[in-house]
């Protein structure tokens, strides 16, 4: 008995550790914006050369932030919120410098088509 409320429990614990990042792996994350973006404002294979970097120094602010905050102790919501969007705003001016003026627009499109998600994935929880 106790072996089958043991290994339950490992099940258990396995498969909700699967759900506890809904991020996932960094690497993937920055791939899925890169795609996303991509896909939404049709870039070439140079364009995506030029956007690559940007996005990557963006994420890895991202996750600096994240980590600082939680170092600090403070993961203050609105804070971190505000950190985002200002990070989300410094990127978004550096990819307009490399776009034409068309996929700029696209690409506040795509970022309002994500903050509509975002906000559905969080009705959700």
């Amino acid at each position: 008995m106790k072996k089958i409320v043991m290994i339950v429990l490992v099940v258990i614990l396995t498969v909700g550790s699967g759900f506890a990042q809904p991020g996932g792996d960094p690497a993937e994350r920055l791939q899925r914006e890169i795609t996303g973006i991509t896909t939404a404002l049709n870039l070439n294979k140079d364009e995506v050369a030029k956007i690559t970097p940007i996005v990557t120094e963006a994420q890895k602010k991202q996750s600096e932030a994240f980590a600082k905050m939680r170092e600090s102790g403070n993961m203050d919501r609105d804070k971190m919120r505000e950190e985002m969007t200002k990070i989300r705003t410094e990127t978004d001016k550096a990819l307009k410098a490399v776009l034409t003026a068309e996929q700029g627009v696209k690409l506040d499109e795509f970022r309002k088509k994500q903050a509509e998600e975002r906000a559905k994935r969080m009705q959700g929880q």
